[in-house]
């Protein structure tokens, strides 16, 4: 045998093995569960919350005795903090296993979509006026007074706030009717000098904005290509564009970065999965807990 084509046998078994090691690295990051994680899922008992309290341990029921919408779970209050059933802004102590109520619906304002302050004790929520989603206002909670404080009064509706200090990120409605479409878009909110700015411009719907733990990254799902696909924008970059980070016949939403992972739900005809992108784009599908057949309201 010629020792060209040998040294190309050992080139080829070589460039093998390390391509293996680094596709085992790789997967590697989406077989750790990160602390803090949390999801709403559907089973024969109803929608239940899990969530993981230790490092690299699989999500675990949480024991709360209702039904949550987009629960937040915060490890330095040891709570969570979720809409309940009867539409208040509710927190359950892991610690004492006790549910209270935070904030109750009435005539002229009911509330959506908390976001924790932890630094300065205090919750984020959507204020919806009369109860209606056309006119929304997102408001402070002072948890230690529990008063109230605007922060984010546009006009039309805002949602789905997302702190990643000094910046408060959310989105906001720009066109509903008359424009033939509805169009939403990412802004933000400078928590100090209370200023706001618009983030994305892409005249569709772009929607759950988050943020990686270095403010490098804005996550967000969008339909500018017709399914809701996962988009990141640089916040380094002046005037970045978007980058698709997901594609095909599917639905993502609730993105979910952490560290050099995002994680996001995927639905498909018939099915829905957990999802954990790598560093090196790679998509892999997490175990879910027994029994779970719908998913919503990831966060990290």
């Amino acid at each position: 045998m010629r020792k060209d084509t040998i040294g190309s046998i050992v080139w080829l078994i070589l460039s093998t093995l390390c391509m293996s090691v680094v596709m085992a690295a790789d997967k590697k990051d989406c077989d750790y569960w990160p602390v803090g994680m949390v999801f709403v899922g559907l089973t024969d008992q109803g929608w239940q919350t899990y969530g993981v309290l230790q490092a690299g341990q699989p999500p675990q029921l949480l024991a709360i005795p209702s039904e949550t919408r987009t629960p937040i779970l915060s490890l330095a209050e040891k709570t969570v903090f979720y809409i309940d059933e009867a539409a208040q802004v509710s927190a359950f102590s892991l610690s004492d296993k006790q549910a209270i109520t935070l904030l109750s619906p009435s005539i002229d304002a009911s509330y959506a979509q908390p976001e924790i302050d932890e630094n300065n004790h205090a919750l984020y929520v959507v204020q919806l006026k009369q109860g209606k989603s056309v006119d929304t206002d997102i408001v402070k909670l002072n948890l230690a007074t529990q008063q109230t404080t605007p922060v984010i009064t546009q006009r039309s509706a805002q949602f789905e706030s997302h702190l990643s200090a000094p910046w408060l990120y959310y989105s906001h409605v720009h066109c509903v009717l008359g424009c033939g479409h509805i169009i939403q878009e990412i802004w933000r909110y400078h928590t100090v000098s209370s200023q706001a700015e618009q983030v994305t411009l892409l005249n569709t719907i772009s929607r759950q904005p988050a943020v990686d733990q270095d403010n490098q990254w804005l996550y967000f799902s969008s339909n500018v290509a017709g399914n809701y696909h996962i988009y990141r924008q640089s916040l380094t970059q002046h005037h970045a564009q978007p980058e698709p980070l997901t594609q095909g016949a599917v639905t993502d939403r609730s993105p979910a970065p952490y560290q050099d992972t995002l994680y996001f739900i995927r639905q498909q005809v018939g099915q829905v999965a957990l999802m954990c992108r790598t560093q090196q784009g790679k998509l892999y599908s997490l175990p879910l807990p027994k029994g779970i057949t719908q998913l919503r309201d990831l966060e990290v």
